[in-house]
């Protein structure tokens, strides 16, 4: 990994997602970008124009100053552009996030974004950041990390992946198993069913049969949950496991995916209690 982009607003909820990309940045040396956007509706007249303008200059000055107080900030606490371990900087626009996240994955080489998202705290912190982080999520398809503010400190150990048994997971688990050598950690190959049946145990089999071949060196096992529904059942596991990450493959719209769709991964997104990863389906 050389590229991290970790979008702020400067809340509590986005410091902890910072957390977990500096973490990241220095066990990987990857190149860390905190960004900030800044975004005023249009106006239409030449008076709220101007208002509007010393507003946004107002904006711009003080978020830069926050902005170099937190790169100050990761070099003298992370040896950032310092100690050779990793460097860092930051990105402040007027723009949209979405666009500039876009093309900043698309055109700039930024292979991981980490950003903040809901899971306590300030109610309109929790819609602001929420609302951002599922709408990066719709919109660009790099792999993106959701941090809630009640996150644990950042210790990757154990990622869990939610799998259906299909193709596509076997392409995502190419993802999911290069995130996790990174860090030594090992990998759980999750399946929550509402009854465990001989057929499905068949479909695990199988699916284990191939994926353990692929992947020898990293340590995976897979296990199956019993549970009406899929966002519970994988928490639960989470939770009684001690997990690290939690890791889901966001599909196409119009793909049949059986339990493991996309309002699987958005519903976690949105309802975040741990770290989630989350990985797109090729189109």
């Amino acid at each position: 990994m050389k590229k991290i982009l970790c979008p702020t607003d400067f809340s509590k909820t986005a410091a902890r997602a910072l957390d977990y990309a500096i973490y990241i940045a220095r066990k990987t040396g990857a190149h860390l970008t905190l960004l900030h956007v800044v975004h005023l509706p249009i106006v239409d007249t030449s008076e709220t124009a101007l208002v509007a303008s010393e507003l946004l200059g107002e904006q711009l000055r003080d978020a830069g100053e926050r902005l170099k107080a937190m790169v100050r900030q990761i070099e003298e606490m992370h040896g950032a552009n310092r100690s050779g371990e990793f460097t860092c900087d930051y990105i402040l626009k007027e723009a949209l996030l979405i666009d500039l996240a876009k093309h900043l994955t698309q055109k700039e080489g930024y292979e991981l974004i980490v950003m903040g998202t809901t899971g306590g705290g300030n109610a309109l912190e929790e819609l602001l950041i929420g609302s951002n982080t599922e709408a990066v999520v719709e919109e660009v398809r790099s792999p993106l990390l959701a941090v809630p503010g009640s996150a644990a400190d950042p210790d990757f150990t154990k990622i869990i992946y939610a799998t259906d048994y299909t193709p596509e997971d076997v392409k995502a688990l190419y993802q999911v198993v290069s995130f996790a050598n990174l860090f030594g950690a090992c990998v759980d190959l999750v399946h929550v069913s509402k009854e465990s049946t001989d057929a499905l145990k068949e479909r695990a089999q199988a699916f284990w049969d191939e994926v353990s071949g692929l992947f020898p060196e990293t340590t995976m096992c897979i296990k199956e949950v019993v549970n009406k529904r899929p966002d519970e059942g994988l928490k639960a596991y989470y939770q009684q496991e001690n997990g690290s990450v939690l890791a889901v493959l966001r599909r196409n719209k119009g793909f049949f995916a059986d339990l493991f769709t996309q309002r699987l991964a958005d519903r976690l997104t949105y309802q975040a209690e741990m770290p989630l990863l989350v990985l797109h389906e090729p189109k």
